[in-house]
């Protein structure tokens, strides 16, 4: 009797067993739909694949830009880098640059910093020929300008305020009225300290003050314009030099004078010569040249053909109207071909 109970109860240890591959079957079958979705998500992800290769192409085409770039500011700084050993002198050289500055004499400079005079000349020209002298040189240059102020901008404007000075504010003639102009009856007239010292002269010698010859009167001024209807002169009064205060002159009058002196017959005012200023700031400013260009020489083109032609410098003419017929080339006969 006991025996069936324990048959029994290891069947039901059986059946478990069973089940429970078939409840993961059933667990798979209701996932099994989700995972049918899947393939859907896949295929976005293959049409992103043709959207990488752009990706690529545009990430790539800068780094190509750039590489161009660089070598330029290789090639840039390479040539910089011999720079300081060219900068670098000897102590003759050194010396060479100091004497030339003092006559820009490239000769004599050589020969004061120990040269040889007889190659002296070969030697200056070389040297100036240097990059490393002409680098030198132009450092001088600026250093001597820095301690000098002596620039070329300053020397073309002292030469442009000489050229363009006006002399009348060294010198003024002024014209102004005559002694008859305005006194009376256009009589000579004098100013009231002029009257009173001739009266007393007058006196002076004896003479009836009463019967002193007061002639146009009083009131003359130097200043005034001339009378037109003035007898004496004319309407074109009288002249007179003045010379102006030096000390209110302007950059341009200050430029131009050149001193004073005293003579016998009066102060000489002194100034620059305008010609030479005015020629150098031609030639600075080409307008020789351009003035050279407009013109042509005729016996300068003349010669000119004759050189590189076969010595005529006259071009020929064909057929020229004025030529005699005398003189033209006869022409050999047609061979007469029996017709």
């Amino acid at each position: 009797m006991a025996k069936p109970p324990a048959g029994k109860k290891s069947a039901p240890p059986s059946k478990k067993s069973t089940p429970k591959p078939a409840a993961p079957k059933k667990a798979a079958g209701s996932v099994a739909p989700a995972r049918k979705a899947a393939p859907a998500k896949k295929a976005p992800a293959a049409s992103t694949k043709p959207a990488k290769p752009v990706k690529a192409v545009k990430a790539a085409a800068p780094p190509k830009a750039k590489a161009p770039a660089k070598t330029p500011a290789k090639a840039e700084s390479q040539p910089a880098t011999p720079t300081p050993t060219d900068t670098v002198l000897t102590d003759k050289q050194q010396r060479f640059v100091d004497e030339y500055m003092v006559d820009m004499n490239a000769t004599q400079a050589a020969i004061r910093a120990g040269y040889s005079p007889h190659t002296a000349n070969e030697q200056g020209s070389q040297l100036l020929a240097k990059l490393s002298i002409q680098r030198a040189l132009n450092a001088a240059r600026k250093e001597q300008q820095e301690r000098t102020q002596i620039t070329a901008d300053g020397v073309l404007r002292e030469a442009w305020n000489i050229v363009t000075a006006d002399t009348r504010e060294l010198v003024e003639l002024k014209t102004g009225c005559c002694r008859c102009c305005y006194g009376e009856g256009h009589k000579w007239q004098r100013t009231v300290g002029e009257m009173n010292r001739d009266r007393e002269k007058w006196v002076e010698k004896g003479h009836n003050p009463a019967e002193f010859d007061e002639q146009g009167g009083i009131g003359f001024n130097p200043l005034r314009a001339p009378h037109a209807e003035c007898p004496e002169c004319g309407g074109d009064g009288h002249a007179r030099v003045v010379l102006k205060d030096t000390r209110y002159l302007s950059e341009k009058g200050v430029a131009l004078y050149a001193g004073a002196k005293q003579t016998q017959f009066g102060i000489e005012v002194k100034t620059h010569d305008k010609s030479p200023y005015a020629e150098k700031l031609f030639r600075h400013l080409g307008l020789y040249e351009k003035d050279n260009d407009q013109k042509t020489d005729p016996l300068a083109s003349l010669l000119q053909r004759i050189a590189s032609g076969s010595g005529n410098g006259f071009k020929p003419v064909a057929d020229d109207p004025e030529r005699p017929a005398a003189s033209m080339p006869m022409r050999p006969d047609e061979p007469d071909d029996g017709s």
